[in-house]
């Protein structure tokens, strides 16, 4: 009876153990099982929290460009340029060159990540000018009359008002009559761009679809100041007459693909080629286009103009000289106003200012270069 009783105590002893290390193993399984999925669960949560992020900042970004658009009545598809997906924003392309830069010249290049440098360019106060970067790496310039003034590195940004500009501490404009600077060479400085080519890659995406005169963009070199109009010289003989600041070549383009020149002979007072509908590179809407004004003293007394355009390989070129003309000294009636010897004075001064002028126009900057060049022979 008592080793029975023993037995049995052994049998439920040996039991209760076997019962505990079956319990503490399915235990530490249970645990160890869940603490990898735990694990994993973390992992899978985490990624999913930053993909929910990355989506919501991107439904941020696409609600505010909806609103944007929305605000702006902009239908325009942002979705990115396959052939500008290599380069932009990483790089900008190699733009060819027309003719070779002259040694120690001045030159610009757009800054893709900051087009307001304050550098050559300021244009933060311009609320139609670079409104947004879009997500190939251009530039949004919404429509209206923007202007973009590119300044010399040897001027910086000098100021719009000709009054500021005749009293700088730091130099001055040598003169406001035309003969005299003929005889100087330059508005401000001997580094001012006389001999240039600016080249323009953009894509047109607006403009009030006319065949107006106005509806265009252009290029304009060898300026001072658009800042006052001719009739707003009413003080005295004897002061200077600042609106003659505004004389300027101006390489053109219009919204239909139409080539002109254009000549101010001061602000405001236009001499300009009619649009010739044989002379145009056809449709520009929504093509990533090159755009190359070029200007240059053929000698002391004429100026040649160029444009160069490549519409087929987005400003990578080659381009193609599309349109050109020598102001030879007689296009113009009414420059004596401004002490030019004859009326038709050629331009051949040089100015620390290039101007991307456009009208009725939203458009995307891609790119802008500009060089002091050695002029052919």
């Amino acid at each position: 009876m008592q080793e029975n009783s023993i037995k049995i105590i052994y049998s439920l002893f040996y039991s209760i153990l076997l019962l505990i290390i079956i319990v503490t193993i399915i235990n530490y399984n249970s645990n160890n099982h869940f603490s990898l999925l735990n694990i994993q669960a973390e992992k899978n949560n985490k990624g999913e929290e930053e993909k929910e992020q990355k989506e919501q900042e991107q439904t941020k970004d696409n609600d505010k460009d909806e609103e944007n658009n929305n605000k702006k009545g902009n239908s325009d598809s942002m979705q990115i340029d396959p052939a500008y997906r290599s380069f932009f924003p990483i790089k900008q392309i190699v733009i060819p060159s027309v003719y070779k830069t002259k040694p120690n010249g001045e030159t610009y290049r757009f800054n893709q990540t900051n087009p307001n440098d304050k550098v050559q360019v300021d244009e933060g106060e311009n609320k139609k000018v670079f409104t947004k970067q879009n997500i190939d790496g251009s530039w949004r310039i919404d429509g209206g009359r923007p202007r973009i003034d590119i300044h010399t590195k040897d001027a910086g940004i000098l100021p719009d008002k000709p009054s500021l500009l005749n009293n700088m501490s730091n130099g001055k404009i040598q003169s406001w009559n035309f003969s005299e600077l003929k005889e100087i060479g330059y508005w401000y400085k001997p580094s001012d761009w006389k001999n240039i080519e600016v080249t323009l890659i953009f894509k047109l995406l607006d403009s009030a679809r006319s065949k107006g005169e106005q509806h265009s963009l252009s290029l304009v070199t060898r300026s001072i100041s658009h800042s006052q109009l001719d009739n707003e010289y009413k003080k005295s003989d004897h002061e200077p007459k600042f609106f003659c600041g505004g004389s300027s070549y101006h390489n053109n383009i219009s919204n239909e693909g139409n080539l002109r020149m254009k000549k101010e002979q001061f602000h405001i007072d236009y001499e300009w080629e009619r649009y010739n509908e044989t002379l145009t590179v056809g449709n520009i809407y929504d093509k990533i286009i090159g755009f190359k004004a070029i200007v240059y003293n053929v000698n002391d007394t004429a100026v040649k103009l160029e444009t160069w355009v490549d519409t087929e390989n987005q400003g990578k070129g080659p381009y193609k000289k599309v349109h050109e003309g020598i102001d030879l000294g007689n296009w113009g009636d009414n420059m004596k106003v401004c002490g030019a010897e004859k009326d038709g004075q050629a331009i051949t001064w040089g100015s620390p200012i290039v101007i991307i002028k456009a009208n009725d126009f939203k458009f995307d900057i891609y790119d802008v270069e500009i060089r002091e060049i050695i002029p052919p022979l």
